[in-house]
């Protein structure tokens, strides 16, 4: 069972069969992941009414079960009639509808329907429609369709769907995610087969017309069900990137007075992926652009050279010279512009190694933003689906590396990132400013309409403004990402107050740890399970800006690289601007 100290929040209760067998675990795992509290209840603890002494002390319960285990509980032949523990609870999560007479009786109970049935599809893309009329459960992702590839293995069928029936997730061929009311019981009906494993290893983005069952019904009912004590983010922060442009008036297709045209008329924020190499080679006049629209363009560092996997390189002498010599550019240009730059990496070609994440925090970054999520040639490769639902990927020396989606990843991959609660990273090249932007202002227009709280910033400012928050045992308590972060006390109560919050930050190495300061002033820290902790109070209509130090690595060498390979960067450098103009 889940660490539960606090007997006054809700719980989760499994109604499972005591089997412990890798698929069992999934619901759990899941259950963990989004920091809910759990009980296990067998199916012969619920028959001899063993259910409650589980739910004893806690404000509310929901159960979740698979049809299989429901059906197997219930007692046959009392058609409506349905034990005090279920009717108690808030609501009941059930999936794993199988094509059985057992399966297909239990759903019949639920729906009321006697016609009601379960269906399998065929192997073929199925297009599905999510509700608009549910917005609470379905969060941004109301209102979406989509086309699944082949793999949405069943759906529910009705004939006679009454007043008590809701349809959340739908096809042609039926309801992959409903809810019922009936017997006194609020049921949520999901048709996947299965849950998916979250801590199964993926080299991949997570793509949800790949893998719809088992994964988008589930997150959209635990967020909403335990929405009070689960964790969770306050908003989603959101910023467009585009790699590789020097600044000039015009590079390719895209013309930065055009830029923030756009910028005004659909309300975003935009951050420059800037090479290093090109720092030199700026146009003062629109330096001055960006300096004048501070608060909605800014610069990051995009690699070093920008050759084909220069920090996809193992050794971390050769990591480290590459970044020494990365930030000496970009400060150089600091020095001869005054424009400052996001303390945010973009990897070339998305292409990075274990290592890299250990020479950023050492070298000061905040984070790395990328669009690939596993480590280049799949070396030591650790990132898992749960790592991909997190606000950003922490698998790599702790270090934070945020996912970014193309514009060809679809507006449902984007919605149920910001259901899961991870930021809107949103990447282009100058090729998508062909025709003013067009295609561009579409996809964006489609995102500001998504049912979520969506806040346009700058990169590095929407990196340090991104945590997860929960309360928990009368604490509010904060899962911090980036090496640096910002939490804001702007709620307008009527009594402002100030809020006192009990921050972590995984952190596989103390002895790296130089310092934390909170509103650049030292705190005491502790250091347990592998994570950070210390105790923040930010004043009310006030700030906390936190920041953790690293102890910078010696003793590697910084010498220059030979002059042939400095003549085939400027060569690159000079054919990619050509290509591109």
């Amino acid at each position: 069972m889940a660490n539960c100290t606090d007997t006054n929040s809700p719980i989760a209760l499994l109604l499972r069969s005591g089997g412990h067998s890798p698929e069992a675990n999934r619901l759990p795992e899941m259950l963990d992941f989004f920091g809910i509290p759990w009980a296990e209840l067998t199916i012969s603890e619920a028959k001899a009414g063993g259910a409650a002494s589980l739910i004893a002390g806690h404000s509310r319960f929901s159960i979740l079960t698979s049809a299989p285990c429901l059906a197997e509980t219930l007692e046959p032949g009392k058609a409506g009639v349905l034990p005090g523990w279920l009717t108690e609870a808030a609501s009941v999560f059930v999936y794993g509808f199988q094509t059985t007479d057992a399966c297909r009786n239990l759903l019949r109970e639920i729906s009321g329907d006697p016609e009601a049935n379960i269906r399998s599809l065929d192997a073929r893309p199925t297009k599905v429609s999510v509700a608009d009329d549910f917005p609470e459960i379905c969060g941004p992702m109301s209102g979406v369709q989509m086309q699944l590839e082949p793999g949405a293995d069943t759906v529910l069928t009705m004939r006679r769907a009454g007043g008590d029936f809701q349809s959340i997730v739908s096809a042609p061929e039926g309801h992959l995610f409903a809810e019922f009311h009936r017997g006194g019981a609020r049921f949520f009906c999901d048709a996947s087969q299965k849950m998916a494993d979250i801590h199964r290893r993926t080299a991949t983005y997570f793509d949800v017309k790949k893998s719809f069952s088992g994964t988008v019904p589930i997150v959209m009912y635990l967020k909403w069900a335990f929405r009070d004590i689960c964790w969770t983010t306050k908003e989603t922060s959101a910023c467009l990137i585009i790699d590789d442009p020097l600044l000039q008036p015009r590079y390719g297709s895209l013309d930065f007075l055009e830029l923030l045209q756009l910028m005004n008329k659909h309300t975003f924020a935009s951050t420059i992926a800037l090479i290093p190499w090109n720092w030199r080679r700026t146009d003062r006049g629109t330096v001055a652009a960006f300096q004048r629209n501070n608060e909605k363009l800014s610069i990051c560092v995009h690699g070093c050279d920008h050759t084909g996997g220069e920090f996809a390189t193992r050794s971390t002498e050769v990591l480290n010279r590459k970044l020494k010599t990365a930030s000496h550019r970009m400060n150089s240009l600091l020095e001869r512009t005054g424009l400052h730059h996001d303390k945010v990496m973009i990897f070339p070609q998305g292409k990075f190694s274990p290592e890299a994440g250990l020479a950023l925090k050492g070298n000061g970054f905040a984070a790395a933003v990328n669009t690939e999520v596993a480590p280049a040639n799949h070396d030591c490769n650790e990132t898992t689906i749960a790592d991909l639902w997190s606000v950003a990927i922490l698998r790599y020396a702790g270090f934070a590396i945020f996912t970014r989606r193309y514009i060809a990843h679809g507006i449902e991959n984007f919605a149920f990132d910001g259901l899961l609660g991870k930021p809107c990273f949103v990447v282009v090249h100058h090729e998508l400013f062909r025709d003013h932007g067009s295609k561009l202002s579409e996809f964006l227009e489609k995102l500001n309409s998504l049912n979520w709280k969506l806040r346009w910033r700058t990169l590095g400012n929407a990196v340090c403004h991104n945590y997860s928050i929960q309360r928990r045992d009368g604490m509010n308590k904060v899962k911090m990402f980036a090496e640096q972060l910002v939490i804001e006390n702007t709620e307008e109560n009527t009594e402002p107050a100030p809020q006192q919050m009990m921050v972590s930050k995984e952190e596989p190495d103390i002895a790296a740890v130089k310092c934390v300061t909170v509103n650049q002033e030292p705190v005491d820290y502790e250091y347990a399970g592998g994570c950070l902790r210390f105790m923040v109070q930010v004043p009310p209509m006030g700030t906390a800006e936190i920041r953790c130090t690293y102890r910078e690595q010696v003793n590697l060498s910084t010498r220059s690289e030979p002059i042939s390979y400095k003549l085939k960067v400027a060569a690159r450098r000079y054919l990619s601007e050509f290509r591109d103009k």
